[in-house]
Formats: structure tokens, C-alpha cells, sequence
């Protein structure tokens, strides 16, 4: 080995050591100020209420306030391309879901993908959908509402077209041989009131918002979709149970930032969203309201994305969802 090339190996060498102390002191100087965390949906809602729950846990943790920003429309595409063009540097974040994960089969034409252009930081909740009957309808079993079905054309409501509780019920369909007309709403609450008014068969939303009706049996819940039964509803019966085993979804989110990112604040954003959803008013809440926390890493939030993609973009095409 040449002088040149020990001396040009020692450089390179110091230059790497001097690095890890600028990639520290990043990591430690971040964040700089407040953290803006973009919602794609109207307040008042399922995903805004974890948000809100989960950005103030984070806050203590990271020492800065973060403050929601609720940017509807377009199915979370709106809010999805805003945060996409923001500055990768860790203080605009974005609320993802599943609305998000399939938006390349549901949408022809997108101004961001809502794939490569987001560095993943941590899945944060999930919770099962559950499938609901009217009082008027009689129904209050899986068994019943596939005999109804055969009988009569029911209609079904969803909080919209391409959600994940209108995937999810366009699965259930599919496995139990149901004929069952979809009924889009702009939101769950629509939903819950057209279902307890006897305008709708059946009805299906995350559990949490349905869990009052549920306890006060306005309507009957028949199944929750996932594999084995929610802790909110011990006394309903998943979908695997019931013949389904691959039906297993629900509404869930996590975590993103633009991409490009520096990944010593992804991992300290990483570090305090695992740190804020350990915390015991975090835990409380979701086990009230059904949900289910579900911290991992940034590759295995990746890794989720992506089979959500994949799971779903067949069943779009068939439905011939996309506009």
C-alpha cells in the first residue's frame, strides 16, 4: 500500500468519525421549533381524536408543541401532497392511513405518490371495523344476514367509497356469498344515523365511534373484522371465526415524513412516538375506544404500506373504483 493511499484512507476515515458527532448533535438539536402535524381529515373524528392524543404525549417527550393541522378533501390527498412537498426536516409530519396506502389504485392522476415520497416513522393504532344491523332489520347474525340476503336486496353504509371499511365489507361480501347494496356517506356519524333510523340494512365503522350505540343496542353488531375478537367487544365474533380467516383489517394509522428526511430525526421521531404510545393516558384511551397500539420500525412500517397496496389494488380494479 502507497503513502497516497494510506494517507487517502486516513481521510476518508477521519472524515466518517467527524460525521458521527454532526449526525448526533442533529439528532439532539431536533426539533427547532414546533412540529406541525398534518391530519387528513375534518376535526372531530377518529383520526383527528388519536392524533390530538398521540401529538401531545410526543410533545412532552420532544419538548416542543405540536400542533395539528386538519386538511381534508380528496380522499387525504390534499393533505398527502402537502407534506410531500414540505421541508425534509422533520417539522411538517402527516397522519397516514390506509386511504393513503391504496390512493395509486383508487386515483388515476396524483401530483405526489403516496408511496415513495414519505419516509415512514412508525405505525401508531389500528382497530377492527365492525359490521352493524338495524333494529328494524331483525338481523343480529352473520348466519341471518347471509339468509336475509338471499331473500332480499339489503343495502349497506360505509363512511365512503374506497375506505378501508368499504374494502373491508366488499371482502366480507366476497368470502360469505353475500348480495349486498354498497351506500356511500361522507362519514360514520352519517352512517350511524341513517343505520338507527332503518334507512340502511347494515352499517360498518371502526369500533370505537360505534361502541355507544353497540352498548345501548340501538344496533346489532354481527362481526368484527379481524382475527380474533376486539377487547371492546368481547362478545361479537371476528370474521376468522366465523369462516373468514383472511378477512383481518381495520382502520389504522401511523407516521410519516417527507422523504428525504435525515434518518437521525426519523429515528428520534421513531423513538417518541414508541415513547408516546407507552404512555399510561395513551394506553387507557385506546383500550376504552378500541383501538390497538402498534409501534414498529420505519422499515416495517414500509414493509406494511406495501402489502396494504398490493392486498387491495386487485379488489379496486375489480370494483372498477378507480376515477
Amino acid at each position: 500500500m502507497t503513502a497516497t493511499i494510506r494517507r487517502r484512507e486516513w481521510m476518508l476515515g477521519m472524515t466518517a468519525a467527524a460525521a458521527w458527532p454532526l449526525a448526533a448533535r442533529a439528532a439532539s438539536a431536533y426539533p427547532t421549533g414546533p412540529v406541525t402535524l398534518v391530519v387528513p381529515f375534518s376535526a372531530g373524528g377518529q383520526f383527528d381524536g388519536v392524533a390530538r392524543l398521540v401529538a401531545k404525549a410526543m410533545s412532552d417527550d420532544l419538548g416542543q408543541p405540536i400542533i395539528i393541522d386538519n386538511v381534508g378533501g380528496a380522499g387525504g390527498n390534499i393533505a398527502g401532497g402537502r407534506v410531500a412537498r414540505a421541508k425534509p426536516d422533520g417539522q411538517t409530519l402527516l397522519m397516514y392511513g390506509g386511504n393513503l396506502a391504496v390512493a395509486r389504485s383508487l386515483y388515476k392522476r396524483l401530483d405526489y405518490d403516496p408511496i415513495e415520497d414519505f419516509a415512514p416513522l412508525s405505525c401508531v393504532s389500528i382497530a377492527p371495523h365492525v359490521i352493524m344491523a338495524s333494529k328494524a332489520s331483525g338481523i343480529t347474525s352473520l348466519a341471518q344476514l347471509k339468509e336475509h340476503s338471499q331473500r332480499a336486496r339489503l343495502s349497506y353504509g360505509s363512511p365512503g367509497v374506497g375506505t378501508s371499511m368499504h374494502l373491508a365489507m366488499e371482502l366480507v361480501k366476497d368470502r360469505f356469498g353475500l348480495d349486498v347494496l354498497h351506500v356511500p356517506y361522507k362519514g360514520g356519524s352519517n352512517v350511524m344515523t341513517d343505520l338507527m333510523g332503518g334507512q340502511i340494512d347494515l352499517g360498518i365503522i371502526a369500533v370505537g365511534p360505534a361502541l355507544p350505540f353497540i352498548r345501548e343496542g340501538k344496533v346489532a353488531a354481527l362481526a368484527v373484522t379481524s382475527a380474533k375478537r376486539s377487547p371492546a367487544l368481547p362478545q361479537v365474533p371476528s370474521a376468522a371465526e366465523l369462516g373468514a380467516p383472511d378477512v383481518d383489517t381495520g382502520s389504522w394509522s401511523g407516521l410519516v415524513a417527507p422523504r428525504k428526511t435525515p434518518p437521525e430525526v426519523v429515528a428520534r421521531l421513531n423513538a417518541s412516538i414508541r415513547t408516546a404510545l407507552a404512555a399510561p393516558q395513551v394506553r387507557s384511551l385506546f383500550d376504552s375506544e378500541g383501538f390497538v397500539a402498534t409501534p414498529n420500525t420505519p422499515a416495517e412500517m414500509g414493509q406494511y404500506i406495501r402489502s396494504e397496496a398490493q392486498r387491495y389494488a386487485p379488489l379496486i380494479a375489480k370494483l372498477n373504483l378507480a376515477t
